[in-house]
């Protein structure tokens, strides 16, 4: 591999990783003041603890995720009490492990032990777009930092078992959040270019392995659910319902999401940014690998923009290939620290800083202000009235779009639905405009199959969100679904209201 940059051997002493794990557990500590930074996170928690039941994901508990994004939120709901914080404990570890992995990537990538050393500190600023939260995409970075570090091993020197566990790492990264896939188009496309020009076995084995190596996972997924018998069920969630997870079609509204969201999510990693850009402009690493990692990076663009709805947490998926993109251009601002002007370092020094301090005090600010998911004082008062007036063991049916309550509760949904979004659209309620009629999106067979799961269930209480407008569900009535609104009103019998929220209990058969 040809090379434009002076290399030289840089240790990382151990003081660099206590450093790092410092760093990150700092930028991460409100969610350790405050509990649920973002309400997936109690979703994913009530999906953990359902597993662990015995529920069978998509028939007996549902959710669109693919199923190992569930496995790290199974810490959550180990010991008794579902608890975030054993989630947020492992989130730092899970970036610092993704951080090292980035760095050896890097290092291979440049052959430059400083880029190496320079990749995990790329990846923290990258990573600076989003509230501590232990989302999808920051669990699939791990997988995803793996793959990159397989696919330059293979295209330096390695062999083509390394571009099997390549794939290998996509497979299981696109088993935790679909997007990670776009890797094995980046990867893919150098490999077959490189086929095509050469025409020989050997090329082609490249892209074969990296595809086998992507779909073992998959296949042993679709084979343990076909054993389950949930084989229908985990094809309808896990890819008919997310290709048609978008939002309403606004155009003028989703560019001003997108336009706001690259904004703050660009702008709050603008070091990496210029330094992925100039790296792909003027690139001090040359090489086969050079092009996959390159893709890597702009191809996620098509991952950010699918659906429409321009999520800050989406930005994380940049974060792996963008640090090992940036490494041979962090390195050579290192080695030239000293020759800048005062003033270049000095905004080169705030570039970095003044992101990173912004999030932190914004995290703690919104906690102070009471903004995040177990702050919701309507939340709150409705989850201690279920927990004083309910048993443990007595499971909840709540029509609305707010997992929290049934942490904050500690009760667990007794249909297979945490949420209810998903019978009138699947539509955020929080992008929907005032006076919207959902009726038109109304998923019948999902109305249906509550009403199974109710009566076979006997789910003894039915809590109705939308009078209370938690999680803006005021725009959702119950009048919606006119199946279960009668359900409700020949079944239960209201026994109290809490902040507008309306609770039913079951009527006992006669």
């Amino acid at each position: 591999m040809a090379t434009e940059v002076p290399r030289a051997r840089v240790r990382a002493p151990w003081s660099s990783l206590a450093a790092l794990l410092i760093a990150i557990f700092v930028l991460r500590s409100a969610g350790f003041v405050f509990g649920i930074v973002n309400i997936d996170e109690a979703d994913a928690i009530v999906v953990a603890k359902r597993i662990l039941q015995g529920a069978v994901p998509y028939a007996g508990i549902a959710d669109i995720k693919p199923p190992l994004a569930y496995l790290p939120y199974v810490s959550g709901a180990l010991f008794g009490h579902m608890s975030v914080t054993p989630v947020h404990l492992l989130g730092i570890l899970w970036l610092a492990g993704t951080f090292l992995v980035l760095g050896r990537a890097a290092r291979r990538f440049t052959g430059d032990d400083l880029a190496g050393a320079c990749a995990p500190w790329i990846a923290l600023l990258a990573s600076q777009c989003e509230l501590p939260t232990v989302s999808t995409e920051l669990l699939m970075g791990l997988p995803l930092a793996a793959a990159l570090l397989f696919y330059v091993r293979a295209e330096t020197g390695g062999t083509v078992w390394d571009q099997l566990l390549a794939g290998l790492c996509i497979g299981c990264a696109s088993l935790i959040r679909h997007q990670g896939g776009i890797l094995l188009v980046a990867f893919g496309l150098p490999l077959c270019w490189n086929w095509i020009r050469q025409r020989t076995l050997g090329a082609l084995l490249g892209p074969i392995a990296l595809t086998v190596g992507f779909l073992l996972p998959w296949l042993a997924v679709i084979g343990t659910f076909a054993g389950l018998g949930a084989l229908a069920e985990f094809r309808d969630w896990v890819f008919r319902r997310n290709l048609t997870y978008g939002g309403i079609p606004a155009p003028r509204e989703t560019l001003l999401r997108a336009g706001q969201a690259i904004l703050i999510c660009v702008g709050s990693a603008i070091v990496p940014w210029i330094l992925a850009v100039r790296e792909t402009a003027r690139p001090a690493v040359r090489g086969p690998a050079r092009a996959g990692v390159a893709l890597a990076v702009w191809l996620t663009w098509i991952a950010v923009s699918v659906g429409g709805r321009f999520y800050e947490h989406y930005f994380l998926q940049f974060v792996a290939p963008l640090a090992v993109l940036a490494s041979p251009k962090a390195a050579e601002l290192v080695r030239s620290w000293r020759g800048l002007s005062p003033r270049r370092r000095a905004m080169t020094a705030l570039a970095c800083a003044v992101p990173a301090l912004c999030l932190l005090c914004y995290s703690f600010a919104r906690g102070i202000a009471g903004k995040y998911p177990e702050q919701d004082p309507r939340a709150r008062a409705l989850a201690a009235w279920l927990t004083h007036n309910s048993r443990p063991d007595e499971r909840l049916f709540i029509w609305g779009h707010y997992p929290p309550i049934y942490y904050l509760a500690d009760r667990l949904p007794g249909t297979r639905y945490v949420t209810t979004s998903v019978h009138v659209g699947n539509f955020d309620p929080g992008h929907l405009p005032d006076g919207v009629d959902l009726s038109p999106f109304r998923s019948d067979r999902d109305v249906a199959l509550t009403l199974h799961d109710l009566e076979a269930n006997r789910v003894p209480i039915f809590v109705d969100t939308a009078p209370s407008g938690i999680h803006h569900w005021d725009r959702v009535p119950l009048s919606t679904v006119p199946a279960l609104e009668g359900y409700l009103h020949e079944h239960y019998a209201l026994v109290a209201q809490v902040d507008g929220s309306r609770i039913y209990r079951r009527i006992a058969p006669r």
